[in-house]
């Protein structure tokens, strides 16, 4: 084989040199290591991430710099970590296609809301009337008073939360008669302090006086300590105050209502008791199933004396509260009456 002389491998030799000589020159830095891309160890691969992160921090400032002053600030979304710039985020205006979430939200105060309290409201009126039924004289009414704070207490917590679910719901019919919400955030915090500062600042009659539960609270205790005794107003269980003189109209003292633990169909002591919904008149749950047995739609009138209201079975409750308050009454009516046959059959020397 022909073999290549030396004069012609010098020649190759000395055509290759150059063109390694232009590789140098057009990668300096590879060489040099003044490069701030690669000071401090970095390996080939972390060179570009570097650059490439330089980059969209330059553009994210030229985009900052050419926005106006009178546009909104804009959401920007860091696209290496999909993060949300809080710094430029800001409260954004609701409209109608989001009324469904707060609909939804106010719903869910409401349902923990009556949870919550259904059951704390009816252990507080049981504590009261087993404490009124066994208790007497100075220790029953500290023992009482004890209660009736804890029940007060939950109606100031039941109306906090009330104060949630209607602020919610105030927002959700702006937003369903077209008009969008600005600022939702600071608007909710302001109604619902604007409800819990009006419902402070009332006397201790308007926060109590007309509410259900702490009426119910009130006619348990009197009925077991005064069975058979027509109960008062219940403001006259609470103390008059400063502001109390001008209540409206609206404000009508409750009260006046005797319970009657006898069923009006058979005129004996109540069992298990069902109470109407509309007329709040309780009878025997197998008496009241006998009368309206085979009633119209339209259902039956009342059987209590006096009631023209209309009776069907969906519009009664069983009412146990008013079982046990029965229960209390009877067997206190009871020691009552074998204290009173003690008496009479004392025998004077």
């Amino acid at each position: 084989m022909p073999v290549a002389s030396s004069s012609r491998r010098k020649s190759t030799r000395s055509r290759r040199e150059p063109s390694e000589d232009r590789i140098e020159e057009d990668n300096p830095s590879q060489q040099t290591g003044n490069n701030d891309d690669v000071e401090g160890g970095d390996d080939e691969e972390e060179q570009p991430r570097r650059r490439v992160k330089q980059e969209k921090k330059t553009q994210k400032k030229t985009r900052r710099d050419s926005e106006s002053d009178n546009d909104p600030p804009r959401v920007v979304v860091d696209d290496e970590d999909d993060r949300i710039d809080i710094e430029n985020f800001y409260d954004q205006p609701l409209d109608k296609k989001e009324s469904g979430k707060l609909s939804g939200i106010a719903q869910d105060w409401e349902m923990i809301r009556k949870q919550i309290h259904q059951g704390s409201f009816s252990l507080a009126k049981e504590v009261a009337t087993s404490l009124a039924d066994v208790l007497e004289g100075d220790h029953a009414n500290e023992a009482l008073s004890e209660v009736d704070e804890i029940m007060k207490k939950l109606i100031d917590i039941d109306y906090e939360m009330q104060s949630h679910e209607k602020s919610l719901s105030g927002m959700y019919q702006q937003l369903m008669r077209g008009e969008p919400v600005e600022g939702a955030i600071d608007l909710y915090d302001k109604e619902v302090k604007k409800r819990i500062n009006e419902f402070n600042d009332r006397t201790t009659r308007k926060k109590y006086g007309s509410n259900d539960q702490y009426v119910q609270f009130k006619q348990g205790i009197f009925e077991v300590q005064n069975p058979g005794v027509n109960i008062p107003p219940i403001n006259d269980f609470i103390p008059r105050e400063e502001g109390d003189e001008s209540d409206d109209d609206d404000d009508l003292e409750i009260g006046g209502v005797t319970q009657d633990f006898k069923c009006p169909i058979t005129l004996t002591m109540l069992e298990n008791p069902m109470k109407s919904s509309t007329c709040g008149h309780a009878f025997s749950g197998n008496a009241i199933r006998d009368y309206l047995a085979r009633c119209p739609p339209a259902g039956k009138s009342c059987p209590a004396a006096g009631c023209s209201e209309r009776l069907t079975m969906a519009m009664l409750v069983a009412d146990s509260s008013l079982e046990k308050r029965v229960k209390l009454a009877a067997r206190r009516a009871q020691r009552d009456e074998y204290d009173s046959d003690a008496d009479d059959g004392e025998v004077i020397e």
